[in-house]
């Protein structure tokens, strides 16, 4: 069986590793192997205090273990290439089934990237001892194990536990919690510097809960074979052995409920409000802003993610509050604009085949796109514009006003744009919402959907950055507010001009848009055609437009906006942003090269594409 369903795993792989799945691979492999890079480097470190490499090495592997915990639920399901539910009528039992799923679950990149990460234990038992360094060999694989057997156990509890409209939003708070937690990291890295832990190590509390938690068993069982501590090693050791198959038998559990029980893919939603009455009554477009309104309401998958981008702006802005700073809760409103535009980028690849509804009656195409616009703002903005002005009244000055609310416009604006247009001319294939077997957050492969979308829709707000900055530099107030009504103008033109791009390339490019949701991604064009499904850019202009599109970033914003931004507020924070670390006069001048580095490279990139896909059409 396992030999059946590893050959069925490469064929899916070597069909559907192209375009924009491809890149998705190679982004997340790149930043994996830089992870993995640091775990190694953190393993071997020479530290000061006779425990803190310890604790930080456990901290480490902890991260992981809660990366491969979370990671498939935020990034849309998992790797469900082959489901459990194409297995429903052979006769197997269970146990070999869950055996089965979990052997080609190795396969693929980030089981790889993880193996190389976990390596790093190796490094860190090569100073403990000849016994240390040959148990660690055997320790590295059962550490994969680990992380993959509970990862898939956690998806399957996912899956059923997210089966009512109040379990959707407690699971999202429960993600977005941890994912904001681990992007705040910095806040114990701060804490641990300003309390002097880097000398004393971590607290006895924390670095107990660290060794304690299945991913710091292992380094318990070196430390303990350091020091010939036989029964807690073999204690540890046995129990990386038993967890996993302990984890895979409950899965096998879980996957019977899965295939024999469906999910209620659909809550009660939202009953006759005048809101919706009103829509009802609007024409075209607010007939569809309504549908679309009781559809974010009833469909699980919908409600969680917006939820989640709800909970992680909150968590994200709370968490800083720990070391007594405020100075993110006026941001919370824009963080939640951001996530949840990253998090909706795909409406149309969720609703699957349904778009053929909309296509047989060209004269609704552009009703659609603007109705799905309008309740997208609906959704969000008023959450949005409740957290920014509690935000600022609770831990902005004066000057954060103006530069809040012109932020919060032009995201709104810009977030209701971009997710009409990347839904059309990136769309993102998925399950049919019917047919999304036992896993309600199965939402398709769009991590890199989502990635690139927290990169390009900050961009949008750069216009009313740019006049509240160059406000406070001059120090005029009228100047600073003027910043709102440009941030207001820029995102009703992001609104108004890429929605029209979007209905206009869905009426353009609509049935091959169709014909790729229910191929699964792939377009066969019809004579003397060349579907731009099809198009594909030649491997090294498509390395090339990658590396390009995900290292832009790094010059544009931790190395050009950010250190222009600390300069202006006369911070003498340095980090590793290199301007901060000039004299006066190169500070200025090299953040805005760095800027405009970055901004070039994401230019080429885009040119690059599309000028190949224009030839090639």
């Amino acid at each position: 069986m396992v030999g059946v369903l590893t050959l069925m795993k490469l064929r899916v792989l070597a069909h559907s590793t192209s375009g924009a799945r491809a890149r998705g691979l190679f982004l997340g492999a790149a930043a994996g192997l830089a992870l993995a890079a640091g775990t190694i480097m953190l393993a071997g470190a020479d530290l000061p205090g006779p425990a803190l490499r310890g604790d930080l090495f456990a901290a480490a592997l902890a991260v992981w273990m809660f990366g491969w915990l979370l990671g498939p639920v935020y990034t849309g399901g998992g790797d469900e290439s082959i489901r459990p539910e194409q297995l429903a009528l052979v006769p197997l039992p269970p146990r070999r089934v869950a055996f089965g799923f979990l052997a080609v679950s190795f396969i693929g990149v980030g089981p790889l990237i993880s193996l190389v990460a976990f390596s790093a234990l190796v490094v860190y038992a090569a100073g403990l001892g000849l016994a240390a360094f040959t148990v660690a060999l055997v320790l590295v694989p059962l550490q994969l194990v680990l992380v993959v057997a509970l990862s898939r156990l956690m998806l399957a509890v996912m899956g059923l536990a997210v089966r009512s409209r109040p379990s959707a939003v407690l699971s999202a708070l429960i993600n977005a919690g941890v994912n904001a937690t681990l992007n705040q990291s910095w806040v114990l890295i701060w804490a641990a510097v300003q309390f002097g832990l880097v000398d004393r190590g971590l607290p006895a509390g924390f670095a107990t809960l660290l060794r304690v938690l299945p991913s710091g068993w292992a380094v318990v069982c070196l430390d303990a074979l350091s020091r010939g501590d036989w029964p807690l090693a073999a204690a540890t050791g046995a129990g990386l052995v038993a967890l996993p198959v302990a984890a895979t038998l409950i899965w096998s559990r879980l996957l019977v409920r899965r295939t024999t029980t469906r999910p209620a893919h659909r809550g009660p939603g939202r009953g006759r409000t005048p809101l919706l009455d009103r829509l009802d009554r609007a024409g075209p477009v607010g007939v569809v802003a309504a549908k679309e309104l009781r559809t974010w309401s009833r469909d699980l998958m919908r409600l969680h993610l917006r939820w989640f981008a709800i909970w992680f702006g909150l968590v994200y802005t709370l968490w800083p509050l720990a070391i007594g700073w405020a100075g993110l809760l006026p941001w919370a409103g824009v963080i939640v604009v951001v996530m949840a535009a990253a998090t909706s980028a795909n409406l149309y690849g969720l609703d699957g085949t349904a778009l053929w509804l909309t296509l047989v009656d060209p004269g609704r195409i552009r009703a659609d796109v603007r109705g799905r616009q309008v309740a997208w703002l609906i959704q969000v903005a008023p959450v949005a514009v409740a957290l920014t002005v509690a935000g600022t009244a609770l831990g902005g000055g004066a000057w954060t006003w103006p530069w809040a609310l012109a932020l919060l416009a032009a995201l709104l604006g810009g977030g209701a744009g971009l997710i009409a247009y990347a839904s059309v001319v990136f769309l993102v294939p998925g399950p049919e919402p019917a047919r999304r077997g036992g896993n309600p957050l199965d939402a398709g492969n769009i991590f890199g959907q989502v990635l690139a979308m927290l990169v390009v829709v900050p961009a949008t707000a750069l216009p009313a950055a740019g006049v509240a900055l160059l406000g406070d530099r001059t120090g005029s107030p009228l100047l600073s507010w003027a910043a709102v009504a440009v941030g207001l103008a820029t995102g009703a033109a992001c609104t108004w001009w890429l929605g029209r791009a979007a209905y206009r390339r869905l009426g353009e490019r609509g049935p091959e848009l169709l014909a790729r949701m229910s191929g699964g991604g792939t377009v066969t064009p019809g004579p003397g055609r060349a579907s731009a499904a099809r198009v594909k850019l030649p491997p090294r202009r498509a390395a090339l437009v990658t590396f390009l599109v995900v290292v832009c970033w790094i010059p544009l914003f931790p190395q050009g906006l950010v250190p222009l931004y600390l300069i202006w507020r006369g911070s003498d924070t340095r980090l590793w942003f290199l301007a901060l670390h000039l004299e006066d006069p190169f500070r200025v001048p090299v953040a805005v090269a760095m800027a405009l580095l970055g901004a070039g490279m994401l230019w080429l990139g885009t040119v690059l594409s599309r000028r190949w896909q224009g030839a090639a059409a």
